[in-house]
Formats: structure tokens, C-alpha cells, sequence
């Protein structure tokens, strides 16, 4: 009986170790990351908890393919880039931001805590995304030397539209079981084309249309209603949720 009692344990731990890798890897197959800048390499979520609750966290860890798009990017040519990028005490770091989507509160990677402050206008880069106040009641910019755009991302991470979020002002709001589904956005917004997931775009970034391919939608909160955004991770490497006319069709080869 005793050496049964030790195979059924033995069989449990296996099954429970077997299980935590499969969860890691459709999460690191599923494109989430965590942003450390728009000049950075974006370390791949492997574990999250409590999302769209006063409780999410998540965290991450970069991988040897995103450094090496990274370096291929920033330090074309350059052979000993990867290794030395992989030696740095960043690469071996785990990452974490943690929130409590319902006050509109996130502690981003840098361990800092930042305060919801509404959504940013269209007028520049990150119109529709939420903008941040730091703990000195600062309004952190969305240019990107300021982060605030990476703070919005972590924050989509942690806290989908639709789940339970502060959607302006902190206020205390309850939980939703189910997130709604995605509402079409208002005629006013609605845009000539649309873009599917997988498929090629050219994306603008900074004075430039950079080559990237459409890996998801998002639904953000625009000034004449619901607006649909497309994730999209360019061939440089950079990653970001976009709006429609920060998008262009690939041409046909």
C-alpha cells in the first residue's frame, strides 16, 4: 500500500508539473508581453492571475526569439548582440505589474504605482488609451522617453475592456462575470477598411510605415463611441494596439 500511496504522488506531481508548462506556453503562444518601452525588447507573459479583478498580476520573461528580433532591429550586423543581450541581468529578470482594475490603480514593472486619468486624445500617438497619473499626481506622457504608452499596455494586460475596469476617474465597481462581447463601433468612426488578424499591414511609427502583421483586436473607448484598435507586432520587433488610420493595407505582390 505504501508503494502505491508513493506512485499516486509521484503520478500527481508529474501531472501538476505538466500541467503549469502547458499554461505557460499557450500563454507565451498566445502573444502576450509586457511593455518596457517602445525601444526595448517585450518580455513574454508566462503567468497571470486575477485578471479584470482588484487583484491581477501578471508576470514575464524575455525570450531568446524576441532579443533576437531585437538585435536584428537595433544592432544589425552585429553577431555577439544576442549572447551578450541574453548575459544581462535584464534578460534573466522576471517582470511583474499587478493592478486593481475596479479603483483604476497599477503598479507597472518599474514598481512604481500609478493612478487611472481618463484617455488620451487623438491628437497624437495612443489616442483612445488610457492615461496615468504618477504618485506626485503627474500626468506621465505617451511620448516615449515618459512610458506612458507602456504603462497602458501593461494595464490591457491586466485589465481587458469589458472585464469590470475603471473606465476614467477611479471609482469602485463591481466585478463582471462575463465580459461583453465586442460592440461594432459608431458609424461616425467606422473606417472604409478593416484589418484581420494574420494578416500584413504597414503600420505607422514615428515619421514612418513599418511592415507588421495584425495579431489581435481590441475595442477601445473613442470620443464618438466604441473603436475597434488592431494589435499588431511590426518586423522591427516593436509591438503596439493601434487605431485604424494609423494602418495601411499591404500592397498585393
Amino acid at each position: 500500500m505504501t508503494g502505491w500511496k508513493e506512485a499516486k504522488m509521484r503520478i500527481r506531481a508529474i501531472v501538476g508539473a505538466t500541467l503549469a508548462c502547458l499554461c505557460g506556453a499557450a500563454l507565451a503562444a498566445s502573444g502576450e508581453w509586457l511593455s518596457l518601452g517602445s525601444k526595448h525588447w517585450s518580455p513574454s507573459v508566462f503567468s497571470k492571475s486575477g485578471i479584470g479583478t482588484q487583484n491581477a498580476r501578471a508576470e514575464a520573461r524575455v525570450t531568446r526569439e524576441e532579443i533576437q528580433g531585437w538585435c536584428e532591429n537595433w544592432a544589425p550586423g552585429d553577431r555577439g548582440c544576442v549572447q551578450r543581450e541574453l548575459s544581462s541581468p535584464e534578460a534573466k529578470a522576471t517582470y511583474r505589474a499587478s493592478a486593481d482594475c475596479t479603483r483604476g490603480r497599477i503598479t507597472a514593472v518599474d514598481g512604481e504605482t500609478y493612478t487611472l486619468a481618463g484617455r488620451w486624445d487623438n491628437s497624437d500617438i495612443g489616442g483612445g488609451r488610457t492615461r496615468w497619473r504618477d504618485r506626485n499626481g503627474r500626468i506621465v506622457g505617451r511620448d516615449n522617453a515618459s512610458g506612458g504608452l507602456g504603462i497602458a499596455q501593461q494595464w490591457e494586460v491586466l485589465c481587458p475592456e469589458g472585464r469590470g475596469t475603471a473606465r476614467s476617474a477611479p471609482t469602485v465597481q463591481a466585478p463582471m462575470a462575463q465580459p461583453p462581447a465586442l460592440r461594432a463601433p459608431h458609424p461616425a468612426v467606422a473606417m472604409a477598411h478593416s484589418f484581420a488578424v494574420g494578416e500584413v499591414v504597414y503600420a505607422r511609427s514615428g515619421p514612418a510605415w513599418v511592415r507588421g502583421r495584425v495579431t489581435h483586436l481590441s475595442q477601445l473607448a473613442g470620443p464618438r463611441g466604441p473603436e475597434i484598435a488592431y494589435g499588431v507586432t511590426l518586423d522591427s520587433g516593436e509591438r503596439g494596439v493601434l487605431p485604424p488610420h494609423m494602418l495601411r493595407k499591404a500592397p498585393r505582390r
